[in-house]
């Protein structure tokens, strides 16, 4: 797993922090019984840069840091090389397979239990979760208001900020919710709303990438998504799956929590669709 988590941080580290993952890109046999010292002084950086930079990967300590590395095989081939014009569809295929499959661990990794149940529980209780995302995030923040209103939970949506905007400032804080999607974390009609919603004191969960941008500053709940960092457009594939399981966990644990009302309305909405 070290090799998929160093590929979704890499462009979100420092230069000092890159020459660390290099480093330890290019001699995995000598890392793997390594003290945080003696890579420090390897590197010519510090010892706080290191331990830094493994929290940065995800790592609770760097001892489970170089647990993980002990687990990478020195001939395995990299599942995460750019998508090229020339390789096999098998090739292609088993590339975003490898990329699907780490992004999902990852992903269920770096939010825990107790986030999602404590969201799934706001969205819950909310008499209205307004969701608001710009471009692609915003595809994501239609999926989820559908499923929630299969639920019979009031949401709205909308491409246009403005409108956005309005439902925000005219919201009850006692009442409502604020979804925001955003994979950068730094789109600036996501952060304006993010800014209303906290000066009317209506409680916001962010869904963003796991690395620290702007929309942390004013999340209550924290969703962190993943992608890897490529050329081709293939991080911008696992970003989406990222976000569409997560999207899809938070909707299956809102309907556990009273699942026989829910089911009712489910089944009431597909008798209407079918009359239809």
């Amino acid at each position: 797993m070290f090799k998929a988590k160093l590929q979704t941080s890499y462009h979100n580290l420092t230069q000092s922090e890159k020459m660390i993952a290099d480093y330890i890109v290019n001699h995995l046999d000598q890392i793997k019984t390594i003290t945080s010292h003696q890579l420090a002084i390897l590197t010519n950086t510090g010892q706080s840069t290191i331990i830094r930079f493994s929290q940065k990967l995800g790592y609770n300590s760097f001892r489970e840091f170089l647990a993980d590395i002990s687990l990478v095989k020195l001939d395995e081939s990299s599942d995460y090389d750019e998508i090229t014009i020339d390789e096999s569809t098998d090739h292609t295929n088993r590339k975003a397979l490898s990329q699907y499959r780490d992004i999902l661990d990852i992903t269920i990794n770096s939010n825990s239990n107790d986030t999602i149940d404590q969201i799934a529980k706001l969205i819950f209780k909310a008499k209205k979760v307004i969701i608001f995302g710009v471009g692609s995030s915003n595809l994501f923040g239609e999926y989820l208001a559908n499923q929630l209103i299969k639920l019979g939970i009031t949401c709205l949506t909308s491409q246009s900020s403005h409108t956005i905007f309005s439902h925000i400032d005219q919201a009850d804080p006692n009442e409502s919710l604020l979804f925001l999607i955003s994979e950068s974390g730094e789109t600036f009609d996501v952060i304006k709303a993010a800014e209303i919603a906290k000066n009317n004191q209506i409680s916001i969960i962010v869904m963003t990438r796991n690395t620290k941008n702007t929309l942390y500053n004013y999340a209550d709940h924290l969703l962190k998504t993943v992608a890897f960092a490529s050329k081709t457009r293939l991080n911008v594939t696992t970003m989406r799956c990222s976000q569409l399981f997560l999207i899809d966990i938070l909707y299956l644990n809102v309907l556990k929590l009273d699942y026989q009302r829910f089911d009712k309305i489910i089944e009431r909405s597909e008798v209407l669709a079918d009359k239809l």
